[in-house]
């Protein structure tokens, strides 16, 4: 049996202050629990807690950062003072248990629907609405709401949305989270402006890879700016392949992207692996079969390499269809500084525990992701209980 160490045992600093003790981490995952106010449920704090282990490092779920931005139902918000309030007892609660935690903001952009946030068109880079409908998650998915044309932000409605995002940020670090990442990607707002075929604006925001960029960089330096920059996390999805998202030279635009990030200081990238969207060898989920990467992307690079050679001073985090195995090769690669993991981890309360026992893992409830009851929420038995034939 090798002697060699495991990787996601190691500690690792992740900022001059903060400092983990494994390289695990919590995906941000909606859960949608929340009230219809955008509160947390009541029992987030057991479920964030149960998640925690001493020098682990969480991400929450998306929180919207004004009513506008409100892209589903039951998910909460940072935006008004009941939801810093609500969520103060969650951080304490992971907080207690040794656990970092960051909140992740999110705007959806033209994934939004008039139903969900007060009436009004989604903004977004272009009027051009998103194809198809709006799923009804977590209620009966057959049936969506169609998406609609979008308000193409002026000059004024984006920097009132960093406005909102700095707000939000200041919001988080007042409700106990020790810092913030924005959620740049999946066809969400951000991720509008930066792919080519989705933004078609002619002004500063948009044509050049430095335009396109630029509504995101500007965020990033105004958080930083008031929060810290050093508590400031960015996601990216550089392969990602829905919500209308092909740009035509996705190399080209992250790395330009990601090059602007690192020269920040920030306190991490998050990037999503292409798996995640091509097919996984995930050897829990099993859901999919593999994709022949070269026919999708011909003639690219396609992993994180191209984004992780131009990060060099900066700490990544890889996501996505991640196992033990999967995840030791990134990090042994050093492909990824730290591995966060989702849907195991809803069944899998003591996932940590699990990974560095070598123990077998419960396997999800997909149907349970999205719902509101706690059925798949909480109740979930950690290794030991299992083993002792205990409820939670």
């Amino acid at each position: 049996m090798s002697s060699k160490r495991d990787p996601l045992q190691n500690a690792f600093n992740l900022t001059p202050s903060i400092s983990l003790k494994h390289r695990i981490v919590l995906a941000p995952m909606t859960r949608m629990r929340a009230s219809d106010t955008g509160l947390p449920h009541p029992r987030t704090a057991e479920y964030y807690a149960s998640r925690a282990a001493p020098g682990g490092f969480l991400i929450s779920e998306a929180l919207e950062i004004h009513p506008r931005g409100k892209g589903f139902l039951h998910t909460p918000g940072i935006f008004a003072e009941a939801q810093i309030e609500a969520w103060k007892p969650v951080t304490a609660a992971v907080h207690k248990k040794g656990g970092i935690f960051f909140a992740q903001l999110c705007h959806p952009g033209r994934v939004a629907v008039p139903s969900q946030n007060g009436g009004f068109p989604p903004l977004s880079s272009t009027p051009k609405p998103l194809p198809g409908n709006h799923p009804n998650f977590g209620q009966d998915n057959s049936i969506g709401e169609p998406y609609v044309e979008s308000q193409a932000m002026s000059l004024s409605d984006i920097s009132d949305v960093t406005s909102q995002f700095v707000l939000a940020a200041q919001n988080a670090v007042r409700a106990g989270f020790e810092g913030i990442e924005i959620h740049a990607a999946n066809g969400y707002l951000f991720d509008q402006f930066l792919h080519d075929n989705i933004n078609d604006r002619t002004d500063r925001y948009g044509g050049s890879i430095e335009n396109r960029t630029r509504f995101l960089l500007e965020t990033v330096d105004a958080i930083g700016k008031e929060i810290g920059c050093e508590k400031v996390g960015v996601r990216l999805a550089p392969w990602y392949r829905q919500k209308g998202t092909e740009d035509s030279d996705r190399i080209g635009t992250f790395s330009k992207m990601a090059g602007a990030l690192d020269r920040r200081g920030l306190a991490y990238v998050h990037l999503i692996e292409p798996r995640y969207d091509l097919g996984e060898r995930n050897s829990l989920a099993k859901e999919s079969g593999p994709v022949d990467a070269g026919k999708v992307f011909k003639g690219l690079e396609v992993s994180l390499w191209p984004f992780r050679r131009v990060l060099k001073n900066t700490p990544v985090i890889g996501a996505g269809g991640y196992d033990a195995v999967i995840a030791r090769e990134a990090l042994d690669e050093g492909r990824v500084d730290l591995a966060a993991f989702g849907r195991p981890f809803t069944s899998n309360p003591d996932l940590v525990r699990r990974i560095f026992g070598g123990l077998p893992l419960t396997k999800y409830d997909r149907k349970t992701f999205y719902t509101q009851g706690m059925e798949g929420y909480l109740g979930w038995k950690t290794w030991e209980e299992e083993e002792n034939g205990e409820l939670k």
